[in-house]
């Protein structure tokens, strides 16, 4: 085999999560005016960040280029998710760790203020400590230890769980203090609208409130064979003007499915210099069971009971891809007041969106042909019959 096929068999697609793509698609406007202010220090509307999306809309990536950028041009970088005892971990690990990779000269201006101490190595060795440590004094010392050199936040997987969103309050208060006293900070929340809509409902959360929204959504076909057809060619390959049709049809401009699709079209063939028909229906059948088990079934268990019977009574509904809000409410059995509620929180979520007057469908491919399947299982009859027990012959040992 020569060494232009073995190269082959890495694929340019990055489909595991949170995987900058090697081609962004979309956002292009938000990915320049962002990444500028890495370079320019003039923030404007930048200094506070929301990222919205349903699972696999490419948040995660965002925030992956956003970081790297950053790290580019020397910003200091503090990455984390929502998950509880955010805090701790930023005062405690990760700023530490940070303070180990300034220079000797940042690091004796913050033994000058007092804050932490050093060895004679000048590796961070404790901290001095205050009444109570607070983030905004940190945030603060390390901007003016680098020279009012910028420091990006990026905070994942925000959740609208009480507690959660009690201490995202606190720590957005810190962030808030920091910047009311002259540090460099752009910081940038990711997750669901609904779930980032409570954050900015929370005290202490004004200045969110200012943000700038990146709203992630499905790429266009123009935007989608882009990126299908720019990624393939700087892996070396090429890709027949049918398959590339076939691969955007496949994926409907779902980020993470373009992704998943194109990594399982190059592994079809490694071998050929030019990915065929046939490797993209490989890709088919290998990619939709995989969005299913992945993010689809997930996407639906995150959906409350009422929720579940709104999104079923509008797949039953649905006509030419869109349904008519009268025949959901009647499937429904409801009140009309009662189902607008939830058609706007569906909305709200990501999941659902208008689709002319009194219409809507899914922002989401496949989750309706997800739906029609737990349609279908809950109104199949129960069977008498038992499934044969292919282990009957093996019982387990008794202990």
């Amino acid at each position: 085999m020569t060494n232009t096929a073995q190269e082959h068999y890495n694929s340019p697609f990055n489909p595991g999560y949170g995987k900058q793509p090697l081609v962004f698609g979309g956002h292009e406007k938000d990915i320049e005016e962002l990444t500028d202010v890495f370079t320019t220090m003039d923030f404007g509307e930048n200094h506070s960040v929301l990222v919205a999306g349903l699972r696999g809309a490419g948040k995660t990536s965002m925030l992956t280029l956003l970081k790297d950028a950053a790290a580019e041009k020397g910003w200091l970088v503090i990455s984390d998710d929502a998950s509880s005892g955010l805090m701790e971990r930023v005062m405690e690990t990760t700023i530490p760790q940070l303070i180990n990779t300034l220079d000797s000269g940042a690091k004796a201006h913050l033994t000058s203020l007092g804050i932490w101490q050093f060895n004679a190595a000048w590796e961070y060795e404790s901290r001095q400590r205050e009444v109570k440590p607070q983030l905004r004094h940190d945030l603060v010392a390390l901007s003016n230890a680098v020279d009012q050199r910028g420091i990006l936040i990026t905070i994942d997987e925000v959740s609208s769980g009480k507690v959660r969103l009690r201490e995202l309050s606190k720590f957005a208060l810190q962030v808030s203090h920091a910047l009311s006293d002259g540090a460099n900070i752009m910081i940038v929340f990711a997750g669901i609208k609904v779930n980032l809509d409570e954050l900015l409902k929370q005290e202490h959360t004004t200045f969110l409130r200012r943000s700038r929204d990146v709203d992630f959504r499905r790429l266009d076909p123009e935007q989608t064979m882009r990126v299908l057809k720019e990624t393939i060619r700087i892996g070396g390959r090429s890709i027949t003007d049918d398959a590339l049709r076939r691969l955007a049809q496949i994926s409907q401009g779902y980020p993470y499915l373009i992704q998943l699709v194109g990594d399982y079209a190059w592994r079809a063939r490694p071998s050929e210099p030019t990915i065929e028909m046939s490797d993209a229906e490989v890709a088919f059948e290998r990619a939709i069971r995989a969005i299913n088990s992945r993010v689809i079934s997930k996407v639906y268990l995150d959906l409350s009971d009422v929720d579940k019977e709104f999104v079923k009574a509008m797949t039953m509904a649905l006509d030419n891809g869109r349904a008519k809000m009268e025949n959901i409410v009647q499937n429904m059995g409801v009140s009309a007041q009662y189902v607008q509620v939830y058609k706007n929180r569906l909305i709200d979520s990501g999941y659902v969106q208008k689709a002319g007057h009194g219409y809507v469908e899914f922002s989401l491919p496949y989750l309706d042909q997800y739906i029609r399947t737990i349609i279908s299982d809950d109104l199949a009859p129960d069977g008498d019959e038992q499934a044969p027990d292919e282990w009957a012959d093996f019982p387990a040992p008794k202990l």
